[in-house]
């Protein structure tokens, strides 16, 4: 005899378990998703951290040399009054900058420069610098002067690039440079003056005789 069993009747699935599968899903879903942010935000990170190529160095152009010549002190627009007599020299200060490229300048103070007796009173060195360094001054104590220089006069201060002196003068601008490169200050200086502190008598270059 034989016994044929039938198979038990599968149960309907309930509310919570089809809400159970749901979550499931939406569950694997959100991983899904995660996971796709997370290598996005990665992705982001390493393009961000990637270094840039250094900037290209160039090498510094050599500028002329600028004066400063209102901070100048004493003041160059006014005549400058000066007694021999006195015991104190004068001090002459001037501010300079400069783009010098590793390039030393030369600063020389002239009486009368380029005048009939003109006379060369100090050459001072200025070693290199740069154009954003503000703090390079040129100082020269100008002794008290003799008998002979009474009356007006021009003190002027010169600052150029060494290579812009001649090689066998080393006092004389090179013609070739001197427009492009040389800076020059002036002060007119009135030694021991008459009571009207008159100017008259201020050195003048001989000109040419009419024929």
């Amino acid at each position: 005899m034989r016994i044929q069993t039938e198979p038990a009747p599968r149960l309907a699935a309930t509310r919570l378990s089809r809400r159970a599968r749901g979550v499931a899903k939406i569950s694997a879903i959100c991983g899904l998703a995660w996971r796709s942010l997370w290598l996005l935000s990665m992705m982001l990170v390493v393009e961000s951290c990637v270094v840039a190529d250094p900037p290209e160095y160039r090498t510094p152009v050599q500028t002329r040399p600028v004066l400063n010549v209102y901070s100048a002190v004493p003041t160059a627009t006014h005549a400058l009054v000066v007694y021999a007599s006195s015991k104190t020299p004068t001090s002459f200060t001037v501010q300079v900058r400069s783009e010098d490229a590793g390039e030393d300048m030369r600063a020389l103070f002239f009486l009368d420069y380029q005048l009939a007796g003109h006379s060369k009173l100090i050459s001072k060195p200025i070693p290199a610098s740069t154009y954003d360094n503000t703090g390079r001054n040129i100082q020269y104590d100008w002794p008290p002067p003799a008998k002979t220089d009474f009356g007006c006069h021009f003190l002027s201060l010169i600052v150029a690039h060494r290579s812009s002196f001649l090689a066998d003068n080393e006092d004389k601008l090179d013609p070739r440079f001197a427009d492009d490169d040389a800076a020059i200050v002036t002060w007119t200086v009135n030694i021991n003056p008459q009571p009207d502190l008159a100017l008259e008598n201020c050195p003048t270059t001989a000109l040419p005789t009419v024929p």
